[in-house]
């Protein structure tokens, strides 16, 4: 998996504290074992096989039956804890998955303090130096080797404007005839995905405002003839008072579909929070995307 995430056997080596030769040697036994070159390489760097991108399909959940062999629930009470837990949430979930999964925390752990903010610029220094502190936010993002990423599902962007919006096609030529703002997704390794496709086709149009706050922009789209993009899972709770609209398909499915995960130092990997705070996740993102469908 480490392989398959640097693509070169000396980053992988540094990422796992071994010697180059020594994962060469892994690698060996490997194809041998699996009778497949797994990884063929390409110029500089390492591509996966088809049988090795099979693989890699069937490792998650099997590290996680693993992980679960070192989980003893039996004697784990939520409702006993009395810790200070922090969470970090990329701005976009704020109102769509901070606010429901604090609530319910709190609710079943009462004598438990959260600590919740943005997921920011120190995010990874603080899952690495705060004891009780997990994290949720979008995909790809810059870890380390001391980070547990857990992925749970994929969002979607969709385009928000006040109800009486003077737009009328939506193709992304109208777009262009109006300023629009964007959420700044810190920690992103390529931030703004659809501005970056629109520079990517050299078209003559430039986002007018980035911001973390989903209010702000909000309040900026319900007074102005400005456009928004935002998760579709805003729609369940906004959508008597704003329109929406898919983004146009020359965007493609890069610029408007992200995956997300959860986010923890390896020392809570087998920490019954981590499954719990994982679990609600999966189950609140979930009931989102069915209340927006009704």
């Amino acid at each position: 998996m480490v392989l398959n995430e640097e693509r070169q056997t000396i980053l992988a080596a540094k990422r796992l504290h071994l010697s180059q030769p020594a994962i060469s040697v892994m690698l060996k036994k490997l194809r041998e074992q699996f009778n497949d070159p797994l990884f063929i390489r390409d110029k500089n760097q390492l591509e996966p096989t088809i049988r090795c991108q099979q693989l890699l399909e069937t490792l998650p959940p099997i590290l996680d039956k693993l992980d679960s062999l070192y989980i003893d629930n039996k004697d784990w009470d939520i409702s006993a804890l009395s810790d200070d837990i922090t969470l970090l949430f990329s701005p976009p979930m704020m109102s769509t998955l901070a606010a429901p999964l604090v609530n319910t925390l709190t609710a079943l752990a009462p004598n438990v303090t959260v600590e919740c903010y943005h997921w920011g610029f120190d995010a990874i220094r603080d899952l690495e130096l705060k004891t009780k502190c997990w994290g949720f936010s979008y995909l790809p993002m810059e870890t380390n080797n001391t980070i547990l990423q857990k992925d749970i599902g994929i969002d979607k962007f969709v385009v928000v404007m006040r109800k009486d919006h003077p737009i009328k096609a939506f193709q992304l030529e109208n777009m262009f005839d109006y300023p629009i703002c964007v959420n700044i997704i810190y920690g992103d390794v390529n931030s703004s995905r659809s501005e970056k496709i629109i520079k990517m086709l050299n078209l003559n149009k430039h986002i007018n405002v980035r911001t973390s706050d989903i209010s702000m922009m909000l309040s900026m789209i319900s007074t102005t003839d400005y456009l928004g993009i935002i998760s579709e899972n805003n729609i369940s709770h906004l959508k008597d008072n704003y329109r929406f609209e898919e983004l146009p398909q020359q965007l493609t499915e890069e610029a408007t579909q992200r995956a997300f995960s959860l986010f923890t130092h390896q020392r809570n990997r087998i920490d019954p929070m981590t499954q719990w705070l994982f679990q609600q996740a999966q189950a609140i993102m979930g009931q989102a995307i069915m209340e927006k469908s009704k």
